[in-house]
């Protein structure tokens, strides 16, 4: 068929099979974006935990989608190099030793919770603990400003 020759009624026809073509494309796409999402590579998952009760399988947590790192202001804390040796370890007061060494260095002046965090290579939250819970009770740590430790 050429488009020189196509009569009025032919082109009437053609109407609703053009318009039912589009509309299949438009859901065919729709279809594709769908499956797009589980063929992508997926978004790091937490907090999936399946436990397994006779006779069917549960998830405890609901999925959680890991989140954009938090952004840290440079040039505002200068972390203090540390040594290999004194890195977090997974042994069991580990972190006391690392704390005390650090302050040990740092003198009478102390260091701020954040500088030593940094200096670390810990979380500033899980030192305030570690002041206020296992600090307290170690001789000759004193406060010397809001938030900043030294050690004798």
């Amino acid at each position: 068929m050429s488009l020189n020759n196509v009569t009025s009624s032919q082109l009437r026809s053609l109407i609703p099979i053009v318009e039912r073509k589009e509309r299949l494309q438009e859901e065919l796409a729709e279809i594709e974006s769908k499956l797009s999402i589980y063929l992508s590579p997926a978004p790091v998952r937490r907090g999936l935990r399946p436990t397994r009760k006779p006779g069917r399988l549960r998830v405890s947590k609901p999925f959680e989608v890991a989140g954009p790192e938090p952004r840290v202001q440079k040039g505002k804390l200068k972390p203090q190099p540390v040594s290999r040796e004194l890195k977090l370890g997974k042994k069991r007061g580990s972190l006391k030793d690392l704390i005390l060494i650090a302050l040990k260095k740092a003198g009478h002046q102390g260091l701020g919770v954040k500088e030593l965090a940094a200096a670390l290579g810990a979380k500033s939250n899980r030192l305030h603990v570690w002041f206020s819970t296992t600090g307290k009770n170690v001789e000759g740590l004193t406060k010397v400003g809001p938030g900043r430790w030294a050690y004798d």
